[in-house]
């Protein structure tokens, strides 16, 4: 090897180490700049400085957020959707929100209201009416004669239609709706429906209804994001009736139907009143979103109303929507900040159970304080994998003195929050990361004192379906089975 040859490869290894300290300054600057948790910060941070190639081909395939550009056009959608909202000043929410809470006897829970306000610009209403329907059979009755209807218009938003006799005979009536001259728009999750087929889709649209897949998966055009769903579930008729809560359209979520299928007990929320135009509003964002498109602005600007009907109602609500394009975590937040207010109860139902560790301590605090913290999962629900997560904390809400108790007959689907006497929470949202992070949901915030009084007689006749923890859900005698939790655990983000 000549002289020449020597300096060449000495310039080149020069030349390689400056091209990888280059990089490692670049890849730091950016991780400092995107990583806002310390933990996931430094780890990357250490990989750089150990092996700065390797870490960089990771955190391009992994670390790096694919769906920024999502999260924009999410947010732009809430601008571009001939949505005409104003956010009110913080000093007139204070006011509006205390008023209401007077006028209406309530008290506590005033910092909540105060957050879900802040959140989106706009004070408590007035003047809704919300009534519960106990399973998904009563629910599919009651909108199926909403839809019958239907004079104007139908918007449908769920994560799952089933292809089977219940979602196809659901489709065909909508169908009728759209040959009578109702306008109807459907909105479906394209990971939640994935069998619902494009030949199926264009057989609707040939009949008129204007239905569109949220978020589908298509390499060709570019489209890979699987992570975001849209869970919500939503049906709003002509904005004078709305229905929303736990279910989807399907046979498998009737009341015990199909002899292959656990036992499915939901609930639902038939909602009336000026809180119909903020269903709407959701419903105008997802669609937008998803198809570049308005829905005509006559519905708009004739449902968007804020100024409440005439009723003697005692209802005081608040629509809380969330998902990944929001900067607060709406439901997540909403959610502890009942645990830290609550003075004397909160009983929770939900069918996935898998807290974070916040979430886990803020009950911790409420038990504490002497707030009975009761917690009602399906003792297996239609996710065994998730179950198997659910168990591993388990153990610890039993030390904290939570009453966990699991329901036998079936899957308990509905996802539900009652605190103290008037407080309910209630709509799409699971008691999961997904729920909390990744997923769009609809919830509701309401101050009702005959409706929390009616939940709690349901929640009291569930309770009595439901068996305890046995000696072998709180310790495990076989290690195993204990190691097997745990590693279980560590799947919890991806439930």
């Amino acid at each position: 090897m000549d002289l020449f040859d020597l300096k060449f490869q000495s310039n080149l290894a020069e030349f390689s180490d400056l091209a990888i300290l280059g990089l490692s300054f670049i890849l730091a600057a950016h991780i400092l700049l995107k990583k806002q948790e310390p933990v996931v910060c430094l780890s990357w941070l250490l990989g750089v400085s150990t092996f700065p190639l390797l870490t960089a081909i990771c955190y391009v395939g992994f670390g790096i957020n694919p769906f920024e550009q999502y999260a924009a056009r999410k947010r732009a959608s809430k601008h571009l959707a001939g949505l005409r909202r104003v956010r009110l000043p913080r000093e007139q929410i204070i006011h509006s929100n205390d008023m209401a809470l007077r006028s209406h006897d309530f008290s506590g829970f005033d910092r909540t209201a105060l957050w879900v306000s802040m959140l989106h610009g706009s004070a408590i209403q007035t003047g809704n009416e919300a009534e519960i329907l106990v399973n998904s059979t009563s629910a599919f009755g009651a909108a199926k004669a909403a839809i019958e209807s239907a004079k104007e218009f139908i918007l449908i938003q769920f994560y799952q239609i089933q292809v089977d006799t219940v979602g196809v005979q659901f489709l065909d009536l909508l169908a009728e709706k759209s040959k009578a001259g109702v306008k109807v728009y459907v909105l479906f999750d394209a990971l939640g429906s994935h069998r619902l087929k494009t030949s199926l889709i264009r057989k609707y649209r040939d009949k008129g209804i204007e239905i569109n897949r949220f978020l589908e998966v298509h390499p060709i055009k570019r489209r890979f994001q699987i992570n975001w769903r849209n869970h919500r579930k939503l049906i709003v008729v002509d904005g004078r009736i709305a229905f929303t809560g736990g279910f989807n359209v399907g046979q498998m979520y009737l009341e015990g139907p199909d002899p292959e299928r656990p036992k499915w007990f939901d609930l639902i929320f038939r909602v009336r009143g000026s809180v119909i135009g903020d269903l709407i509003a959701i419903f105008a964002e997802d669609w937008h979103f998803t198809t570049g498109k308005t829905i005509p602005a006559d519905y708009l600007e004739r449902h968007l109303e804020k100024s409440p009907p005439k009723t003697d109602s005692k209802n005081l609500l608040q629509i809380i929507p969330s998902g990944p394009s929001e900067n607060n975590a709406p439901f997540y937040s909403t959610f502890i900040g009942v645990l830290h207010e609550a003075r004397r109860r909160v009983w929770i139902m939900t069918p996935y159970f898998v807290p974070d560790k916040e979430l886990l301590h803020a009950m911790r605090m409420a038990v504490a304080r002497g707030v009975h913290v009761r917690v009602i999962v399906p003792k297996h629900s239609n996710h065994p994998i998730t179950d198997l997560c659910a168990h591993s904390y388990f153990g610890e809400l039993h030390r904290y003195g939570v009453d966990l108790q699991r329901y036998v007959p079936g899957v308990c689907h509905g996802k539900l929050l009652l605190a103290d006497d008037d407080l309910i929470l209630a709509g799409s949202s699971n008691l999961d990361y997904r729920s909390f992070f990744l997923n769009f949901e609809t919830d509701l915030l309401m101050r009702d004192r005959a409706l929390a009084a009616q939940i709690s007689e349901i929640l009291e006749g569930v309770s009595k379906h439901c068996v305890p923890l046995s000696p072998d859900d709180v310790s495990p005698k076989r290690v195993a089975r204990l190691l097997f939790r745990r590693i279980m655990r560590l799947f919890a983000p991806l439930m």
